[in-house]
């Protein structure tokens, strides 16, 4: 989880109340902050990465503000347009897609101000944004620039501009060789034929996004007037993204305006600051908390929180999130909150009233039999998120798309649905890797959900097994080898190979392994388009195989073994 340094004067000057450190360190605990260490005046906390509107100094005073019943209920945010104009060019459509923007007027960056927006600023970098691949943050100096912006993609030797820090002016291809920025982040636009610019009418370059700024624009203690500019591949995390830098800095006084987007796909206006509603009902509230809490109770909890509440019509009450609370996904999110809140401190333990004993589940037991065989073979275990999208599961894999279990609202298109095999988030790892040197062989053991229309969740998880050897010299065999040792060491005997043609591998290098008929898993050769796909650069062999027909074919055969 992220950590912030946060200064106690400053926090207790944006809350409007004198606090003893310790009094700090007790309020902070209540929240979803977490106090680490502290050194005279500076704090570091450490921030859950589900609250990014926590990782300033502003955004935890406005939290506390109401926890401490200072200010409560929602928080508004007025903004009013500006003159600015941001064109989206066509050239940067297949580049960095979206970009959105405000303007913050009467900003003091003075003191802690500018250390804390910076701080923010990187700590959206890192996490959000992977690190500036899936968006980026540029702050200007408004005053500096006319108010007509391009965004376009430009050939790398017509971009010429002196880059913040330097003294010279450079191009594009020299900005990312010779600017230590450049060489961090380079690699996410340097394959591209076209570099993404941010210039003004007369010319004056912004930003070379997501790289660096330009001198022109740099900002200081003395700029009155900033620009927020906000680049990436995520249309909704960009736009949040926004939203959150421009409401943290309205938290010192400064004023939001909007800025007009004239995109190909169309025209809008940016940020949007529009609270979103949300219905909750109090029984459900009483049945996760254990408390009966009234109405009154629940609201006043909520405003705490900084919330806005609205009547109740038949039990239920229409809750509204302020803009930079996009991390709602569920009724039960507000729940979380109210018990914040509530103090759990004052929950009161229960002992439950049926006695029951835990042991360990079976599929877990033999899960951990295969990662010490697999680790034996020589595998490193690697753990890849459950959340996916389609292009890594279907497009790269060269397969036709399936029914799975999409999410509702995702944070990030990158997580859009839940994944429903493993092996394409290996070739995917394997592609974020390879720097590392060779041979790589890697495995994961872990759940995939599979729709099934006979469940009551109408999905079923199941746990499967995937393997990958990467290196110059690998083929079928190598990974037939890491199968039949698998198969032999946990007992298994009836079990058969066949040949498959399947578009993942290549054709004649790849088969299907069953039980008495049974398909329990595939392995092979990847094909050289799905490798070029996931800018793998080495020959892949690799297999996949479903964990718990294994376990049942061990259990019902009695096969195999101690183990």
């Amino acid at each position: 989880m992220p950590t912030i340094t946060i200064s106690v004067k400053d926090i207790c000057s944006l809350i409007g109340r004198e606090m003893t450190q310790e009094h700090l360190i007790e309020t902070l605990n209540r929240t979803k902050c977490s106090p680490q260490s502290s050194i005279g005046d500076e704090m570091t906390v450490e921030v859950t990465s589900d609250r990014p509107d926590l990782l300033s100094t502003e955004g935890i005073a406005r939290e506390l503000r109401g926890l401490l019943g200072i200010e409560t209920g929602l928080r508004k945010f007025k903004a009013m347009r500006s003159d600015v104009i941001l064109r989206i060019d066509r050239s940067v459509l297949d580049i960095r897609p979206y970009m959105s923007s405000a303007v913050i007027e009467n900003v003091n960056l003075s003191g802690d101000a500018v250390r804390q927006i910076m701080q923010m600023q990187e700590k959206l970098h890192s996490t959000y944004g992977r690190n500036r691949r899936n968006v980026s943050i540029g702050i200007h100096d408004l005053d500096t620039i006319t108010h007509d912006l391009t965004y376009a993609g430009l050939e790398p030797n017509k971009i010429s501009f002196i880059p913040l820090d330097e003294t010279r002016s450079m191009s594009g291809k020299e900005i990312l060789e010779l600017t230590p920025k450049g060489r961090e982040y380079g690699d996410i636009i340097t394959h591209f034929s076209r570099y993404p610019l941010l210039y003004d009418s007369d010319g004056n370059v912004l930003s070379l996004p997501p790289i660096i700024n330009g001198v022109l624009t740099r900002v200081t203690d003395r700029t009155k007037n900033i620009l927020l500019d906000v680049t990436g591949t995520h249309k909704a995390l960009v736009a949040h993204v926004t939203t959150l830098m421009a409401t943290t800095l309205a938290e010192r006084g400064a004023m939001i305006k909007t800025v007009r987007v004239i995109a190909p796909g169309g025209e809008e206006t940016t940020p949007d600051l529009s609270p979103q509603a949300w219905k909750l009902r109090t029984k459900n509230v009483q049945d996760v908390l254990g408390v009966d809490l009234r109405n009154q109770e629940i609201a006043s909890h909520l405003k705490k929180m900084r919330y806005g509440v609205k009547g109740e019509n038949r039990g239920t009450l229409t809750v509204i999130a302020p803009s930079y609370r996009r991390d709602l996904l569920h009724e039960v999110d507000l729940i979380e909150d109210i018990a914040i809140a509530y103090g759990f401190s004052r929950f009161e333990p229960a002992v439950p009233l049926t006695a029951t004993i835990g042991h360990e589940r079976e599929i877990t037991t033999f899960t951990r039999v295969i990662r010490d065989l697999m680790i034996g073979f020589g595998f490193q275990e690697v753990f890849t998120f459950v959340l996916a999208n389609p292009q890594v599961l279907f497009e790269k894999m060269n397969t036709p798309a399936e029914k799975v279990v999409e999410v509702e609202n995702p944070v990030s298109l990158e997580y859009s649905v839940l994944r429903n095999r493993l092996l394409p988030g290996i070739l995917n790892f394997l592609s974020y890797n390879k720097h590392v040197t060779y041979p790589q062989r890697v495995f994961e053991c872990g759940d995939v959900v599979l729709i099934d229309g006979n469940e009551a969740t109408r999905t079923v998880n199941r746990r499967k097994l995937s393997g990958a050897i990467c290196d110059h010299t690998v083929s079928y065999e190598d990974i037939q080898a890491v199968l039949y040792s698998l198969m032999y060491n946990l007992g298994i005997k009836a079990w058969s190979i066949d040949r498959l043609d399947n578009i993942s591998f290549i054709r004649g290098r790849a088969a299907v392994m069953s039980l008495h008929g049974s398909k329990v898993g595939i392995l092979g050769e990847i094909d050289p388009t799905i490798l070029q796909r996931f800018a793998v650069e080495n020959p892949v062999a690799a297999f996949e195989s479903d964990v718990e027909k294994l376990l049942s074919e061990r259990v019902d055969r009695g096969s195999g073994g101690k183990t």
